[in-house]
């Protein structure tokens, strides 16, 4: 059946309200919303989207954050269209072409992210930026990739059934849709669409139960990680691990994360297949310097 179940996690009535009356007149084909009042019983999203799915009628689930729009009238087709090939398990708007073993989020590529998105900004004054980036010479219909930002998530429902959310493991509001992209990746191919466009009215904010949820993806797969369908060769795997890396301490300072949890993670992230006594130093040079730099700050 050409239809479509939209399933939101809601806490903001007034955005539900804008964005039901946005799909209504976008979709383009026969829907069902089910959006889920999360206000007053704060379950995790991962909880939420399980409940949702499993009440839903149609055979394709679209899992969408409330704060967004859609620009492209008849998107929902648009969606069934690529789900239809049976090889693909999940579409976004937002994905990156590799997951490093360091703890981290989809966008620190090893070749190139994917994404498609009108960004808002809540928490700086910029205005509204449209990133479209890909790492192909021409703008395709799609473009696969590892892992998907949660803003929108679209898969089959036979998907679903088989490669549920984890609620046990991811009990909030992070992390939820790397393991996703992770768990379905097993057996199907995750792509980012260019055909539909969508706006997204805020940016990520990443706190601390961020970084706790990061360090839990890193050890449930550290199996699988580093995972990249870009190919690479050993260089290519060692500077993403050493740029992954600086990445999550510079998070982790900006965190103000004592020096010693911060040493810590650096440690236990360095002393891997990866590590080279350059590299190393390297990155102890970094972190002395950030430890000067924030010392006198504090003066």
């Amino acid at each position: 059946m050409q239809a479509i179940s939209i399933i939101i996690c809601s806490i903001n009535p007034a955005g539900l309200s804008a964005l039901r009356d946005n799909i209504h007149q976008t979709v383009g084909l026969p829907y069902e919303l089910i959006a889920i009042d999360n206000r007053g019983q704060n379950k995790g999203i991962s909880q939420v989207y399980n409940e949702a799915a499993a009440m839903s009628r149609y055979p394709f689930l679209c899992f969408i954050h409330e704060d967004v729009k859609f620009d492209t009238k008849g998107w929902g087709q648009l969606v069934i269209n690529h789900l239809s090939n049976h090889q693909i398990g999940i579409v976004g708007i937002a994905g990156g072409d590799a997951k490093s073993l360091v703890p981290g989020s989809w966008s620190i590529p090893l070749v190139s992210n994917e994404i498609n998105v009108y960004q808002h900004f809540k928490h700086n004054p910029q205005p509204a930026m449209h990133f479209r980036t890909t790492g192909s010479l021409q703008f395709e219909k799609k473009r696969r990739v590892v892992a998907l930002d949660g803003v929108f998530l679209c898969t089959r429902k036979e998907v679903w059934n088989e490669f549920k959310f984890d609620q046990q493991t991811f009990p909030g509001f992070h992390g939820y849709d790397i393991d996703y992209s992770l768990q379905v990746g097993q057996k199907y191919a995750l792509y980012v669409i260019f055909d539909i466009t969508l706006h997204h009215f805020s940016e990520g904010n990443p706190d601390r139960e961020w970084v706790k949820t990061a360090i839990i993806i890193s050890r449930k797969w550290k199996k699988i990680l580093p995972i990249t369908i870009a190919g690479g060769n050993p260089r290519q795997f060692r500077l993403h691990h050493w740029h992954s890396l600086q990445v999550f301490l510079q998070k982790l300072i900006q965190l103000n994360y004592s020096w010693l949890t911060i040493t810590r993670h650096f440690l236990a992230w360095s002393f891997t297949r990866y590590f080279t006594v350059r590299n190393f130093l390297s990155m102890a040079k970094y972190l002395l310097l950030a430890s000067f730099n924030r010392n006198k700050n504090y003066v």
